[in-house]
């Protein structure tokens, strides 16, 4: 039976992490700014999705309790006239769950469904919601097949339901860096990176597909640990590996650049000539994740081109 935990790590990256907290067994706790709750209600359940193979799209809370500095799902609440700082806030779809048993009554065509395409669906509002919960029961109820992407490991609550249904899920976890400091920096809310491991190695173990999602690439900040998180994906044998870069939609970089300015402030000049001067850093790093994953035997996806 896997274990991610202290042995399987060290197992694989012996003493480079060595300062990580969930090294040493440590229970981190994570926490993002104050929210402001709301519930909102919502004319459809399921979306169409525009990403690759996926039919359809569930999204039950807009804004996330992560507040991941990066997220770019901002920028779509900033469209809709959005002007709450991203993080502050979760509207919750009160109504979600009876739309979507109405929507799949009528004669919609079974599909792919991606839960977490725009903000987590297992953030903490759900633990106490359980919209998401009962949303599943709903798909996989009624013949859909479902893509689940989290950072949360509150994921693990619904196993033994996802495990009823092992050849219609799928569990993808985002992995943006193994290092504990740094995540709870740039995703102060979002389970800590061991745990977020152990939801891969647990998955596994029921019979489930697993991906890791790989991103966004920080330039100076996660491209160091990438080749460890290679590792720890081939030692746990998961599908495929998506990578992606930083995309600088409208409301990213005032988040980004004012992180970089409390954090990091000598990255932000190297940040402003990658993605507003022109300087090159993803086009080699692509090819390089390309030739590693190759060399690991783990299938790869690589989100930009």
């Amino acid at each position: 039976m896997i274990r991610v935990g202290c042995n399987l790590i060290r197992a694989i990256l012996g003493n480079r992490l060595s300062t990580s907290p969930y090294l040493t067994g440590t229970t981190l706790s994570r926490s993002g700014p104050s929210l402001a709750i709301a519930e909102v209600t919502c004319r459809t359940a399921l979306g169409e999705s525009r990403l690759p193979g996926y039919d359809y799209c569930l999204n039950p809370y807009v804004g996330c309790g992560h507040a991941c500095v990066y997220c770019y799902a901002r920028s779509y609440a900033l469209r809709r006239g959005r002007v709450d700082a991203w993080g502050s806030y979760v509207d919750v779809k009160a109504n979600i769950v009876d739309v979507l048993a109405k929507e799949v009554r009528r004669s919609l065509s079974r599909g792919v469904v991606g839960i977490s395409t725009l903000t987590d669906a297992y953030q903490a509002i759900e633990s106490t919601r359980c919209f998401t919960k009962r949303c599943l029961g709903i798909l996989l109820g009624s013949g859909f097949k479902v893509a689940i992407q989290t950072k949360s490991d509150l994921v693990l609550r619904d196993i033994e339901v996802l495990a009823e249904h092992p050849g219609d899920v799928t569990i993808g976890v985002t992995i943006t860096t193994l290092d504990s400091d740094l995540s709870r920096r740039i995703e102060p809310g979002a389970s800590e990176p061991g745990r977020r491991l152990e939801v891969i190695s647990r998955m596994r173990e029921v019979g489930l597909g697993t991906w890791v999602f790989i991103g966004p690439i920080l330039p100076d900040l996660t491209d160091d640990g990438l080749l460890d998180i290679l590792d720890v994906a081939q030692s746990l044998k998961v599908e495929e590996v998506l990578f992606d870069r930083l995309n600088m939609r409208p409301a990213v970089w005032p988040s980004v650049s004012n992180f970089l300015q409390t954090n990091y402030p000598e990255l932000l000049p190297r940040y402003k000539e990658i993605f507003f001067g022109g300087r090159e850093f993803y086009a080699p790093l692509k090819e390089r994740l390309i030739t590693e994953a190759t060399a690991r035997g783990l299938k790869y996806s690589v989100c930009w081109s």
